[in-house]
């Protein structure tokens, strides 16, 4: 069977670009609440285009998230992997899952994913920080319906596949 061709790839390439935007921004005493932005664009991405968007493109993307965030080169790759793994573990499952349980299913994700991604910190980086990271996951799962809408419309709209 012959394999579509790419349809609306720079939408995705634009909407990581609005991600790490977000990443980006100071929060002053909010930082400890910012959403993954990042993290739920690959699980939106992973969940809708799972034969287009996977484990090497959520590498990728981590490998650019480390030199933003200024982290050890490929920590967020391996844990963004990580995360891509997962959610192509689940994806067949997560699809039909109503929003409020997907939001529950993507804070737990980012919940596991953050706690990762400290460990990684605190034995390569050797920084130890007092965050809780369940702060991160759980803005990211009250926001997660509006995102996941906002998007499936642009995908939609522009026909990316």
């Amino acid at each position: 069977m012959k394999q579509k061709p790419p349809h609306g790839l720079w939408l995705i390439i634009i909407t990581f670009f609005v991600g790490f935007f977000l990443a980006a921004i100071p929060m002053g005493r909010f930082e400890i609440a910012r959403p993954d932005w990042v993290g739920m664009l690959i699980i939106f991405w992973v969940l809708v285009l799972p034969e287009r968007f996977g484990i090497f493109v959520s590498f990728g993307v981590g490998i650019l998230f480390d030199t933003l965030a200024g982290t050890t080169l490929g920590l967020y790759a391996f844990v963004y992997s990580g995360l891509a793994y997962t959610v192509l573990l689940l994806h067949a499952r997560l699809r039909m899952y109503p929003l409020g349980q997907q939001a529950m299913v993507v804070f737990l994700i980012l919940g596991v994913t953050h706690i990762v991604a400290q460990w990684l910190k605190v034995w390569l980086m050797s920084v130890v920080s007092g965050e809780l990271h369940i702060w991160p996951a759980l803005t990211s799962a009250v926001v997660w319906p509006w995102v996941y809408g906002l998007l499936r419309t642009l995908q939609i709209k522009f026909r990316v596949q």
